[in-house]
């Protein structure tokens, strides 16, 4: 799995698979690209035959709205062009007491799952 800055950032809270708290992510450091970065097909961007627009209560779109168009799966929901930079084989020091305390670095192949400001690694205490 490859990872960018935008999953991995500082200030997320690091912990281990038996839910042990090892500190916020206090750096991260690219490392050499891996692999091709990760493409959507052009099949997975077709939009509903049926708009939520019509279906909500006070229907704005003829108003003026656009931001049921611009929310599409075809427009990729109104996501910035561009892809931020890829981590690659990097890795992430983590620490506490804001990286004065316990700090280690950990290679991004030790991540498990990334989940809103959590990463949590694939490894035991």
């Amino acid at each position: 799995m490859s990872f960018n800055r935008r999953d991995i950032r500082p200030g997320m809270d690091v912990y281990t698979l038996d839910n042990h708290y090892l500190g916020t992510v206090l750096e991260v450091i690219a490392g050499p690209a891996q692999a091709a970065p990760e493409q959507v097909a052009a099949s997975s961007l077709q939009s509903s035959l049926v708009s939520g627009e019509t279906l909500g209560p006070a229907p704005t779109q003829s108003l003026g709205n656009s931001g049921p168009t611009a929310q599409s799966a075809a427009a990729r929901y109104a996501t910035r062009a561009g892809t931020p930079a890829a981590l690659g084989s990097g890795a992430f020091k983590v620490g506490t007491w804001w990286g004065l305390r316990e700090r280690r670095t950990i290679p991004l192949e030790e991540v498990q799952t990334v989940s809103l400001e959590r990463v949590v690694l694939r490894w035991k205490v």
